[in-house]
């Protein structure tokens, strides 16, 4: 397939992974690339996709091509009959023997590199966000402190497009977010700091070349990123019953600070979900939250936010764009949901949308919230009222509403407590 003598679309996409998002993407971006310069084609795309199934079973009897099964590279695979098959993939065992050796354990001790310096960890526990794994490691001169450690995915290696770009998300573009951060002066207690950044260093000799670049080993070159605090994130407390009505509001106010500091240089979240907030309770009288994740943070215009049918802002989902009050939304449906709420199960945007719609407009949202908190209600209804205008989220007077809520019920326990 070529759009022009220079530009051939199949031979940049490889192999496609027909089960990757952004490979449908350009190919349909592609066919409407066609339709415009050479006009509507005699078939519409729905009566080609509706036809599509048949197609392939009649190619498929006519090239005798055995069944199709999805390799451990997430691309299709054909077995041989007699023929040669319409498409090859040769399974790279490299790749296999990269994911393999990736795989950490509890009690091994991973070495980072960094240009000055190299620190060992040692991984105490292994988690996941939901999607990805990452560790709790402590620094080997110092097993009595925590850390969160997060391995990338290594530079060659060839996993399936989609997971392969939430692993850089996480790594690389979430160390370079806080990097830019640490530059700026933003640090508080309710944002993560940068502990540590390199590049993994692998048993034996790295026969890395003088030029720059990666040796043969499959480790050499892994990203890796270590961050502070540590602590459980709401999705496990909530999944354990632990997140209260002291809980929602703390979290409420720890969070609107974290963005509050981060907006003060333009900086916004675009990803806000349980999995990326989390309690910390050691070493305080008083737990306290964290807002982490912040790999799909937007630092400029063509920055684009996270996609969750559930906890994205309506203007996200329906513009790939954050407006002012979008991470204050994200924020107000990660409460919903931690304080019991219940989202229907769907898998369209379209379906979300009409679902927001009417919750909004009966205030079923507002109204879950002011069971646990008269303050939550009235946030939820500012937030209502801000989303998709320009006019900007005032931070200051929700904080101090916030917390004058936390002072007062904390005087009332001590009161309570006193008697």
């Amino acid at each position: 397939i070529a759009v022009s003598p220079v530009d051939r679309i199949w031979n940049k996409l490889g192999n496609a992974n027909w089960g990757d998002i952004g490979a449908l993407q350009v190919t349909f971006a592609t066919f409407y690339c066609i339709m415009q310069f050479a006009g509507l084609p005699k078939h519409s795309i729905e009566d080609l996709a509706a036809d599509h199934g048949c197609r392939l079973q009649t190619r498929r009897l006519e090239r005798q091509l055995g069944d199709t099964r999805v390799n451990g590279s997430g691309l299709f695979r054909f077995q041989q009959h007699g023929v040669s098959p319409e498409i090859v993939e040769v399974q790279d065992e490299s790749v296999k023997l990269e994911s393999e050796s990736l795989k950490l354990e509890v009690g091994s001790v991973l070495w980072l590199e960094d240009s000055n310096w190299e620190r060992g960890y040692h991984i105490n526990q292994i988690r996941s966000n939901g999607e990805l794994p990452y560790y709790i490691a402590s620094p080997v001169e110092d097993p009595g402190k925590s850390l969160f450690l997060y391995v990338g995915s290594h530079p060659s290696q060839l996993e399936p497009a989609w997971e392969d770009m939430n692993l850089w998300y996480l790594v690389q573009r979430q160390t370079k977010v806080l990097t830019i951060m640490k530059q700026k002066g933003l640090s508080g207690k309710y944002l993560p700091q940068l502990s540590a950044s390199g590049r993994i260093i692998h048993p034996g000799q790295c026969r890395r070349p003088s030029s720059g670049g990666n040796c043969d080993h499959p480790w050499c070159g892994t990203p890796i990123l270590v961050t502070s605090p540590v602590g459980e994130t709401v999705a496990d407390m909530v999944s354990e019953g632990h997140f209260g009505v002291d809980e929602a509001i703390r979290c409420c106010h720890d969070c609107l600070s974290a963005l509050s500091t981060a907006s003060s240089e333009g900086i916004r979240h675009g990803d806000i979900r349980p999995e990326n907030v989390i309690c910390v309770r050691s070493g305080e009288s008083r737990p306290y939250f964290v807002l982490i994740g912040w790999g799909h943070a937007i630092l400029e215009d063509r920055d684009r936010p996270a996609m969750s049918l559930h906890f994205s802002s309506t203007y996200a989902l329906q513009e790939g764009k954050l407006c002012s009050a979008s991470d204050a939304e994200s924020l107000v449906y990660m409460l919903y949901f931690a304080c019991g709420g219940a989202f229907p199960d769907l898998d369209s945007v379209e379906g979300e949308l009409q679902w927001r719609e009417t919750s909004w407009s009966r205030r079923l949202i507002q109204q879950k919230l002011g069971d646990v908190s008269t303050v939550l209600k009235a946030f939820a209804d500012y937030v209502d009222s801000l989303c998709g205008t320009p006019y900007p989220m005032d931070y200051d007077i929700w904080l101090r509403r916030f917390k004058r809520s936390i002072s007062e019920e904390d005087h009332g326990k001590e009161i309570a407590a006193s008697v």
